[in-house]
């Protein structure tokens, strides 16, 4: 068996649960089709964003809003380092967006989808645009997500949170606010040499 078809490794090579995308992918896939029905939602060109190969311009405005809320490191940061160390990120996001199997890659993007769509967004997180919505509010969204009686939208809280951190998590610069050292100098070494 394909291990993609079990779970999908994040950045640092933790395997997400596969179930996770799938239920947002099942649970999501009405509501995509009966707003892809409706006049104006469905017709966007879906094209990647500028130097990448999955994220769509409205997932990089997701994940950079989500970044500090999801990760408080980034809030104790200067303006320039923060958007830095977001868009390091977002290459990581987009990465191992990039390497997941058809099936997990289509599952994801029918979430990314709804999100990116103004009306749908704000009745599914109470959030207008990704840009203009507090740590606050982006948290709240997220809470309810996760302790939601839906699977569908505790799979993609999961889902959202765990591309979010390990995509930060796994940059060398992040380990020293996490107490992590680094490799050992001689097993890096050693693996490197």
């Amino acid at each position: 068996m394909n291990p993609d078809s079990k779970s999908m490794l994040d950045p640092t090579g933790h395997a997400m649960a596969r179930r996770d995308v799938l239920k947002v992918g099942l649970g999501f896939s009405l509501a995509l089709t009966v707003v892809g029905a409706l006049p104006g939602c469905g017709d966007a060109v879906k094209t990647p964003a500028k130097g990448l190969a999955f994220l769509q311009p409205g997932d990089v405005d997701l994940f950079s809003a989500l970044a500090p809320a999801v990760i408080d490191d980034l809030v104790k940061l200067d303006a320039a380092e923060r958007r830095a160390r977001i868009a390091d990120l977002l290459r990581n996001v987009d990465t191992t967006c990039s390497a997941l199997a058809m099936a997990s890659k289509a599952e994801l993007r029918k979430l990314l989808d709804l999100l990116a769509i103004g009306p749908v967004r704000y009745a599914l997180t109470g959030v207008g645009a990704w840009n203009e919505a507090s740590i606050a509010t982006l948290q709240a969204f997220l809470t309810r997500w996760r302790s939601s009686r839906f699977e569908t939208l505790t799979a993609g809280s999961n889902v959202l949170v765990k591309l979010t951190a390990s995509s930060y998590y796994v940059l060398p610069v992040s380990w020293p606010a996490t107490g992590y050292p680094g490799p050992l100098a001689h097993v890096f070494a050693a693996i490197n040499s």
